[in-house]
């Protein structure tokens, strides 16, 4: 049986770009930040302040929630590496067509996000016990997970399509990873007492919504804010995939730096 083309491309990206190290540490990073986070701050931190629940019940759907930078930035650097050291003209003059690699950069994206989530609640257990998560709430945390991924990815390789430095691309992956990650509710919330122009800041954040979606999933709570926060996700994931489409159409081939 032939495999198809974008099975083939994702097989090639776990084989060639993706090598243990890589992988342990993606998925490391925040696994370790729930074992200690979780462990330090729980006793600090009251429970008032994070809806009732203890801080890592707070901070693990808040690292799922993660996970989606994660496969953004994998998807991104994968193709960065592509263009460096001429993969992509090679990938192109083969049986592939563009539509095909990009296919394969998303997916690849989508599985190992979803792996994230499963490592995820494999370290999360033991400090919050199992979830009482519904099929609608699991659905919910998957599609949260997916829309974010296929947002930032789109973001990051149709930035990869117009930049042609290694300096520049990188610089401006790095600044975004951390404006994300930092500036949204993944490990603290929006409280009160919370400056105005901050929370403005964090409600203008993509992964705000997905991190409050999942929390709720983890909860039981959704509701029409859910819903609300998955529309946008979705028109955001939407707007970076043509982003990329678009990119694609219109990228030079070529060496870079």
């Amino acid at each position: 049986m032939r495999i198809p083309p974008v099975l083939r491309l994702v097989v090639r990206n776990f084989a060639s770009n993706l090598d243990p190290l890589t992988v342990i540490i993606r998925f490391g990073q925040p696994a370790v930040t729930i074992v200690v986070l979780g462990t330090m701050f729980s006793s600090i931190i009251s429970s008032s302040v994070t809806g009732g629940s203890s801080y890592t019940s707070f901070l693990v759907p808040g690292m799922i929630a993660f996970q989606m930078i994660t496969g953004g930035v994998v998807s991104g650097n994968l193709f960065w590496l592509d263009r460096r050291w001429a993969m992509v003209e090679q990938i192109f003059s083969g049986p592939f067509l563009r539509s095909e690699y990009l296919g394969g950069l998303v997916l690849t994206t989508l599985l190992f996000s979803l792996v994230g989530v499963g490592v995820m609640m494999l370290v999360g257990l033991p400090f919050i016990g199992l979830p009482s998560l519904s099929l609608l709430g699991v659905g919910t945390v998957l599609l949260t997970v997916a829309l974010g991924s296929v947002f930032f990815a789109g973001l990051l390789i149709a930035l990869g399509t117009r930049l042609r430095s290694a300096n520049a691309y990188f610089t401006i992956q790095s600044f975004l990873q951390l404006f994300v990650i930092f500036l949204s509710t993944v490990y603290y919330p929006i409280t009160p007492r919370t400056p105005k122009v901050l929370a403005a800041v964090f409600y203008g954040n993509p992964l705000t919504y997905a991190a409050d979606t999942i929390r709720d999933a983890f909860a039981g709570t959704l509701g029409g804010g859910d819903l609300v926060s998955l529309g946008i996700l979705a028109l955001l994931a939407a707007a970076a995939f043509a982003a990329a489409i678009w990119g694609f159409r219109a990228m030079d081939l070529g060496p870079i730096q």
